[in-house]
């Protein structure tokens, strides 16, 4: 049997992990509403918004990424691999603000809905392990 203590710092692991991809859910979730708001009529302020939104998406990925690396180190511990990792690729704030225009905003959209999914498929898995710990306690 393994060591109880180990499954409960893994499981402490993916609960880090949980908080941080909340985190950058919601801000994406916001981004996602400044981004409509901005393909439809909104100007500098709107584009302004939403790269907000973005660059705090990305420090809340940062901030998952060392969390998963945690995670994954707790798992070995545990006989359990995690070959998961996020992409952070929300970087052009540049041609979004200053050459705002459709085509732009339909891309950012678009990159904004495809990060949501891939962080929302990440939740799920760390939620079926975190499962599997507590069966195993």
């Amino acid at each position: 049997m393994k060591d109880k203590n180990e499954i409960r710092e893994a499981i402490a692991a993916c609960d880090d992990v949980l908080n941080n991809i909340d985190r950058a859910l919601a801000e994406l979730s916001s981004a996602s509403n400044w981004s409509l708001l901005d393909m439809f009529g909104g100007e500098f302020f709107s584009s302004f918004m939403k790269r907000s939104k973005i660059n705090k998406a990305n420090r809340n990925i940062s901030a998952l990424k060392l969390s998963l690396n945690r995670l994954r180190k707790e798992l070995s511990d545990v006989d359990i691999s995690l070959p998961l990792e996020i992409s952070n690729s929300l970087a052009d704030n540049f041609w979004d603000v200053y050459f705002d225009n459709i085509f732009t905003d339909l891309r950012v959209r678009s990159e904004l809905k495809a990060k949501t999914k891939e962080l929302r498929d990440l939740r799920d898995k760390i939620t079926y392990i975190k499962g599997r710990l507590k069966r195993e306690i």
